[in-house]
């Protein structure tokens, strides 16, 4: 086809911003030819015989085909480029969404404008008669070089310009109304004829709001970004943020009440948009969804794009939720607000204008939805986490919350308690940006407290003024979390077995290594509950051995005792713990772990910062009073809880004694001063690496004596078994008989070479000596169960994995009879961790679920494999002549 066309003889250049067909029309009235005559000579197909249906004509202004295009650069001399700049294909996607397989103008999306065109008058006076491509939008509404709206119609015929193509039979006038008149009398015509650079559209200053917002959204469009106002942390592309505006505007249009309009938009506009002359005839065609397409009239587009940019344009996310919030009581009047009502806003919308609107309903909502969707922060969002993020963070968090972060978070009024609070807060960092329901989420913790609990926690939290910066440093410390490889796995820590934990010898070691009085029993219970807690994460009522309700002054001792520990026996217990650790096959983890507190940098809490706390001070508080953590507490203005945290990670030393002090507590350590200065027992120490037993046969002073003058010397104790043992070389012959042949437990060994646990450890691991599995499993009673499991029925003997099989059968057994695990450990007066772990041990040794879980009523039940097993565990007593089953 282009072949037969020859290029135009005079050409008319566009005009910047200039549309397809007002071009065309140029060309024809400076060619003074009928338009029909220069669009088939340009190479676009006449109307006739196109098989279009009525009402539906041929606009080029909308997009061009290949070969339309072809064919006018072969005659224009145009690139294509520059052709296509001149239709509606300019803005597709961006400031509306073309159908390319129909040529048209997707309606229903954008604001988009099928036909016809609004007009400045001013401009085409200026010009003569060209029309800008940028007025087929439905979001113009503004001339910014006039400061006046554009015009909707034609002041004489009332309808809207350029709705259907110009005559192709006549020279056109583009200052003239080309609308076909309302009475046909069968002559060739140019259309209405109406002058329309005499429209008189409203006026507007400089800087009116609507040529702000017009300003505003051209750079958008032309951008194709937007980052102003609530954008400015999330840009987003142009055709987001006009979705936005849309969806606010049709709720504008449609649901605020005519009073409320002139505080979201001028006066002016409002006035006009409501209140339209007598007869504007586009103003009576009203719309069943008023802003749902592109508003017919420019001052009702300009009204709405001006409320909804009220929103928008807002320096932040919270505050622009804040302007929302009028709109959604609007939009929802007595029915429930929640973060779903925004999927009745419309679709396509940014995750800016969704956090706007969970921003706006924080006042309103409820304190685990303000954690679920962030709606306190600068960028609310839906939740994202899937149920592998959170069985991954899981493993992250301990059953109780970290001490030092939960002092921080704690209110000081004590409305909650520290031992409800911990295990809350826990759960809560599982509810940050997830949708698990508050009952999984502590039952991932060890359900160490329900789901109405963790409510109410929530509940007062949020009525605390500090609500907001304690919703920050929640969802800054799970996302910290998700981002960083924690060092502890606490789910494994929570299923370790924990009845060896600092037995009775290994307590009387360490007191005698560190100088501490091992006590009558209570400080060692004491001792080995807040080690349980240190290492497991959980509390310390969970520690085998705790007396639970029988000593209600035991939390009190607690306090008090683990308050008061040394340097030494705190380094003592840990290095205890780092030997149960490996007992149980973890070498690669420290024994206790803390996030980073600086993530709470700039926020306001509730609790003390502990980084301002005088420790040095605190140290000689607690060393000078009967009450010393009541005493230090009431002086420093912090609560006994914040001391005992600040004291678990830095114990206060013993006071460094002088001579007098010394002769003050009788004339041995005296007479031990004078004849042993600091120099000579130094070198006897740390030179000749001698025990203090050593030198007290050297010197006959005795060795608790020998200790009280190291540490008035200041000279540094060794920790663990060096003092006893310098050289530790393990032979292999000797470690393959007696761990393998004999079947000792390392730990027996370790007390004979007077060595660590882990030491032995390495040493097995040097000599390729092969260790057995970790745990239970690995102590004396567990060597000798295979015997044991031999004389049970054959369903029962891979649960004899080691020791206390029989308890976990029997406690599985009674179970049974209560409805929930919860219930039946409170009922045997232990601790549901516990029996909750026993049941998964035994689960797991014997490859078979036992139970189906407890859900929304309905009672937990038996498995068939699992009442197979109970059946079993009653044959076993009855063999062993045991009438019932005990716990």
């Amino acid at each position: 086809m282009t072949d037969m066309l020859r290029t135009l003889p005079i050409r008319v250049t566009p005009l910047p911003g200039e549309v397809l067909d007002s071009w065309l029309e140029a060309l024809a009235q400076r060619l003074r030819t009928p338009l029909g005559e220069v669009t088939r000579n340009i190479g676009l197909p006449s109307r006739e015989g196109t098989g279009r249906r009525p009402g539906r004509p041929r606009d080029w202004t909308i997009m061009l085909g290949p070969q339309q295009a072809a064919a006018m650069m072969t005659t224009t001399g145009l690139d294509e480029a520059r052709l296509h700049a001149m239709t509606l294909r300019h803005y597709d996607r961006r400031a509306l969404k073309l159908d390319a397989e129909r040529h048209s103008v997707q309606l229903t999306v954008l604001w988009g404008r099928g036909r016809g065109s609004r007009f400045c008058p001013e401009c085409l006076a200026e010009n003569g008669g060209r029309w800008m491509l940028s007025w087929r939008l439905g979001w113009s509404f503004a001339c910014l070089r006039h400061h006046r709206m554009l015009a909707d119609c034609c002041p004489r015929c009332g309808r809207v310009p350029r709705r259907r193509p110009r005559s192709l039979r006549s020279v056109p006038d583009p200052l003239r109304c080309g609308n076909t008149p309302f009475r046909r009398d069968g002559a060739i015509t140019s259309g209405c004829g109406f002058d329309l650079a005499a429209a008189e559209p409203l006026r507007l200053s400089t800087d009116h709001p609507a040529i702000t917002a017009q300003r505003l959204l051209i750079n958008v469009i032309e951008k194709d970004t937007a980052d102003f106002g609530a954008y400015v942390l999330a840009p987003q592309s142009a055709s987001s943020a006009l979705t936005d505006i849309r969806v606010i505007s049709g709720r504008l249009l449609s649901l605020l009440p005519e009073d409320d309009l002139a505080r979201w938009a001028s006066v002016d506009l409002a006035n006009a948009h409501l209140h339209p002359e007598s007869d504007d005839l586009v103003a009576t065609r009203a719309q069943h969804r008023p802003g749902f397409m592109a508003p017919p009239r420019a001052v009702t587009a300009a009204t709405a794009v001006t409320a909804a940019l009220h929103v928008l344009n807002q320096p932040d996310i919270q505050r622009a939720g804040a302007a929302l919030r009028p709109l959604e009581t609007v939009r929802e009047g007595e029915t429930q607000i929640s973060p779903s009502t925004i999927n009745g806003w419309g679709r396509r919308i940014s995750p800016v204008f969704a956090g706007i609107h969970l921003a706006s309903l924080a006042p309103s909502s409820r304190p685990g939805d303000h954690l679920r969707h962030r709606m306190l922060t600068e960028v609310p969002r839906f939740p994202t986490l899937t149920g592998a993020d959170i069985a991954l963070r899981s493993r992250k968090i301990p059953s109780t919350f970290w001490g030092s972060w939960t002092v921080r978070l704690a209110p000081p009024d004590g409305s909650i308690t520290l031992r409800v609070l911990a295990p809350a807060l826990a759960a809560s960092l599982l509810i940050v940006g997830s949708r698990i329901e508050f009952e999984a989420a502590t039952h991932r913790l060890g359900d160490l407290l329900d789901s109405d609990e963790l409510s109410r926690v929530l509940q007062r939290l949020d009525d605390n003024p500090c609500w907001p910066g304690i919703v920050t440093a929640l969802i800054r410390l799970a996302d910290h979390l998700d981002n960083v490889d924690v060092p502890i796995d606490y789910a494994r820590r929570r299923e370790l077995d924990y009845f060896r934990l600092l037995p009775a010898e290994q307590w009387a070691a360490i007191c005698h290594r560190t100088g501490t009085p091992p006590g009558k029993g209570l400080r060692e219970q004491i001792m080995r509950c807040h080690l349980f807690q240190r290492i497991s994460g959980l509390p310390i009522e969970a520690a085998p051995g705790h007396p639970g309700t029988k000593h209600s002054e035991f939390r009190t001792d607690s306090v008090y005792e683990t308050a008061l520990r040394t340097p030494e026996l705190a380094q003592a217990l840990d290095e205890h713990a780092r030997d149960f650790l490996a007992e149980h096959g973890i070498h690669d983890e420290p024994v206790t772990w803390q996030p980073p507190t600086s993530l709470l940098d700039g926020l306001t809490l509730p609790g003390p910062d502990r980084d301002r706390i005088d420790l040095s001070l605190l140290h000689r508080l607690v060393r000078q009073r009967k009450h010393p953590v009541r005493h230090a507490a009431e002086t420093l203005g912090i609560s006994i809880e914040t001391v005992r945290q600040v004291l678990d990670e830095q114990p206060a030393p013993m006071p460094s004694l002088t001579k007098a002090q010394l002769q003050a507590r009788g004339m041995t350590t005296a007479k031990a001063m004078e004849a042993l200065p600091k120099s000579e027992l130094a070198r006897h120490y740390l030179e000749e690496y001698r025990s203090f037993q050593q030198i007290a046969d050297i010197t006959g002073f005795s060795r608790q004596t020998l200790i009280r003058l190291a540490r008035a010397y200041g000279i540094p104790l060794r920790d663990g078994p060096q003092d006893y043992n310098r050289a530790g070389i393990i032979d292999r012959d000797w470690l393959f008989e007696q761990y393998v042949n004999q079947r000792r437990t390392l730990p027996d060994l370790a007390r004979e070479k007077g060595t660590s646990v882990a030491n032995m450890t390495r040493w097995a691991h040097r000599h390729g000596v092969p260790l057995r599995p970790r745990g239970g499993r690995s102590h004396r009673s567990a060597l000798h169960s295979a015997d044991a499991a031999l004389r049970q029925p054959e369903i029962l003997r891979k649960a004899f994995t080691g020791r206390h099989a029989e308890q976990r059968l029997r406690r599985f057994a009674r179970c049974l009879a209560y409805p929930t695990l919860t219930e039946a450990a409170h009922n045997m007066g232990i601790h549901p961790p516990v029996l909750i772990n026993q049941v998964r041990l035994l689960e797991q040794d014997l490859g078979q679920p036992l139970l189906k879980r407890a859900e929304c009523n309905r009672a937990m039940q038996a498995t068939e494999f699992g009442q197979m097993v109970v059946v079993a565990v009653k044959e076993m007593d009855r063999a062993a002549g045991i009438g019932a089953v005990d716990n």
